[in-house]
């Protein structure tokens, strides 16, 4: 896990996407999200639910049109999650955010959702997930 401050006194965590054939993307850590969400640029790697065109509330209060799906064998590191249920979202604003101040490139956000069913907890000491 990583830390970048994109601005001054913001923190935002970061851990790299793990999918094969895919470099030099992360993950948002926000357990202010609901849901996981990948970008729609990456939605090929997303195994798509028929719920195709829904509305749902974005980041802001803006509503932004959403797709869902599962990420085949979620993966963090070594260690394997199963599907990871998303939303896929046009996160091109926050792309572009995040151009501003880093060099790291933005698959999605890595929401709630994944925290409470794995009970995994946050180590801010040693930049860790702890499952």
């Amino acid at each position: 896990m990583e830390i970048v401050f994109l601005e001054e006194g913001t923190i935002h965590l970061l851990v790299p996407f793990i999918h094969p054939g895919i470099e030099n993307y992360w993950w948002v850590v926000d357990t202010g999200a609901s849901k996981s969400v990948v970008d729609r640029a990456l939605a090929d790697l997303v195994v798509h639910h028929e719920s195709e065109g829904a509305m749902a509330t974005g980041l802001g209060q803006e509503m932004v049109e959403t797709s869902t799906g599962t990420i085949p064998d979620f993966r963090l590191g070594e260690t394997g999650f199963g599907d990871l249920p998303v939303a896929i979202v046009d996160l091109r604003h926050i792309t572009e955010e995040y151009s501003k101040y880093s060099d790291k490139r933005i698959a999605g956000l890595l929401g709630s959702d994944f925290f409470y069913r794995e009970r995994a907890v946050i180590d801010y000491e040693n930049l860790t997930i702890l499952i």
